[in-house]
């Protein structure tokens, strides 16, 4: 499994890194400046995110064929909500400025892409559709967190105070709106006609997002790394987090796809939509968000192999 992990991580890395490249030139080359970044930050939180969560669901969500489905969102809710409260004590224990950007990176992960990739590449044979759609599950529960909270940490101050307005956004909207449909069996609704373009607005998501994301690192300053800043963030996402869940798993004997599940999520670096919501929202700390989810996509190529080689081998 580690051997394995290793070459599946450093190809999803590579291709990560691959995408973003053509919204770095764009941005270095002077062909997209700022406002055409924070334009495409706006389509990704208000257009192509939104169908894509929509889609996502009606398409893959059966709650009649899969067994204990409400408990897998709850993987990557108590991820976050651990991450965020870890690193919100070490930001009040180290007296941090940026606390709400800590919370945030240390708390919110790379959900989807990687851990997608990774099951498809492992030998798992005829589970590997079936863990494919509990891991699509997960990032469900992982959208919500960060949708609602994630987006609040990343808020503009002057408006930080806590609402429940503040935590709707169109995300979170299309989230409940399909969830509703699925578990009142009206999913099948929706015309080919109508969810075909959903569907392929959906699918512009992610070109969408790597080209702001590849466009905001090409921003941020790399040659002044905030090492002070950003490597307890990086413990607390590629160590504290894995290490946590090692230990979980060896207390409760918790075994088959929920603890799989649990322990590939654990070990995934910062996740890259917070450089979205943080050009969306005009964050004034940009520069520590991007470093950390450079710096952790980076690190993770070695870090998940060794984490899913501990589990593999029984810890």
């Amino acid at each position: 499994m580690s051997s394995l992990s290793f070459q599946t991580v450093s190809i999803a890395i590579a291709q990560i890194f691959v995408l973003c490249s053509v919204g770095f030139f764009l941005v270095r080359r002077k062909i997209v400046d700022d406002s055409g970044l924070k334009l495409l930050s706006w389509l990704s939180v208000n257009i192509s995110f939104p169908f894509y969560i929509f889609y996502q669901i009606i398409h893959n969500f059966n709650p009649s064929t899969q067994s204990h489905w409400w408990a897998y969102p709850l993987i990557n809710l108590s991820l976050c909500l651990t991450g965020v409260l870890i690193a919100s004590g070490a930001a009040l224990l180290f007296k941090k400025k940026e606390s709400h950007e800590w919370a945030a990176i240390g708390g919110f992960h790379n959900a989807g892409y990687i851990p997608l990739l990774l099951v498809t590449m492992l030998p798992l044979a005829d589970k590997t559709q079936e863990l494919y759609s509990y891991v699509i599950l997960t990032i469900i529960g992982f959208d919500l967190c960060l949708w609602s909270l994630g987006a609040w940490l990343l808020s503009d101050r002057k408006k930080a105070k806590v609402s429940l307005k503040s935590f709707i956004n169109p995300p979170i909207l299309s989230m409940m709106a399909a969830f509703i449909l699925v578990l009142l069996g009206a999913k099948n609704i929706f015309p080919e006609t109508v969810l075909k373009p959903i569907r392929v607005m959906g699918d512009s998501a992610l070109a969408i997002a790597m080209l702001t994301i590849g466009g905001n690192l090409a921003l941020t300053h790399f040659k002044k790394i905030q090492w002070k800043n950003i490597t307890g963030a990086v413990l607390i996402k590629l160590f504290i987090l894995p290490v946590l869940a090692l230990i979980f798993l060896r207390v409760t004997h918790m075994g088959g796809m929920w603890a799989f599940i649990l322990m590939v999520q654990s070990c995934m670096p910062t996740s890259i939509t917070l450089s979205i919501i943080a050009r969306h929202n005009d964050n004034p700390h940009q520069n520590l968000i991007n470093q950390t989810i450079f710096v952790t996509h980076v690190l993770c190529a070695l870090t998940i192999p060794l984490f899913l080689g501990l589990y593999g081998g029984g810890y």
